[in-house]
Parts: structure tokens; sequence; C-alpha cells
């Protein structure tokens, strides 16, 4: 892949925000240095640097891709109460894990998992706390 500085901006952009931001996310940010780029510049960019393994495309079925800097083995999870994708970092990868199957040859997957971030399960745990609290206040 020959260098861009488009590209090289929008990788440094991805690199340096916070979470997974999705294309949208990163061309509003990439236009704050580039005013002129188009966002049709910084998908095109995107799945360039995903597909030569820059970065990482996380796909969120119902909703916009996002795009995770982390090249290491992950996983990732998205939020039921905010609707933020979350890295999960399992102890073993899970295609290593099918390996253990009898004749089974895994090429591939798509995993999506679904829970809460630590905020949205400290609110939720905040929350049944106060609900005990009321309960216990009225002999339920």
């Amino acid at each position: 892949m020959k260098y861009s500085r488009q590209r090289e901006l929008i990788r440094e952009t991805v690199n340096q925000a916070a979470g997974h931001p999705t294309a949208d996310a990163v061309y509003q940010l990439v236009r704050q240095k580039e005013p002129t780029i188009s966002l049709a510049t910084v998908y095109r960019n995107l799945n360039q640097l995903a597909e030569n393994h820059m970065i990482r495309r996380v796909v969120v079925p119902g909703d916009s891709d996002h795009f995770d800097r982390t090249l290491e083995y992950h996983e990732h999870m998205i939020c039921t109460g905010c609707g933020s994708v979350v890295d999960v970092w399992p102890a073993q990868p899970l295609a290593e894990q099918f390996r253990s199957f009898l004749g089974v040859r895994c090429t591939g997957y798509e995993l999506v998992l679904y829970g809460l971030c630590p905020a949205c399960a400290g609110q939720e745990s905040c929350q049944q706390t106060e609900s005990a609290t009321e309960r216990g206040k009225d002999g339920f």
C-alpha cells in the first residue's frame, strides 16, 4: 500500500481516539485537521487500513462498523446499556478452542457478545442496591 498523507492522518486518528470510533466519528475528528477531506475518502481509507491489518474493523449488527487500533487477539462486546464497544480478552483464542473438536477445522468466525460495560454495570448495581434498600423500608 502506497503512502498517503490522508490515510496516515486517518490511521493516527483511530490510534488516538478513545474507544472504538465509527467512520463518521473518525471523519469528524479528521476534519479538524484536514477540513477539505471527504467522508468517502475516510471510508475508503478505513477500509484499506482494515484490509491491510493496520487497524481492525468491528462489525456491529444493526449499527455502523467501528474501528479498533488494537491488533492483538481479543473479542468485542456491545454494551446493551450505552451502546459502546468494549474489549474482551479471552484466555485462549476461540479458533484454538475449536481445534480441539475432532474433525472440525475452523476457518473463521464472527462473534457478537452483548452485556454491560463497567460503567453501566456499576449503575445497574447501584440501582439494584437502591431498589433493595427501598423494598427494605416498606417491608418487602
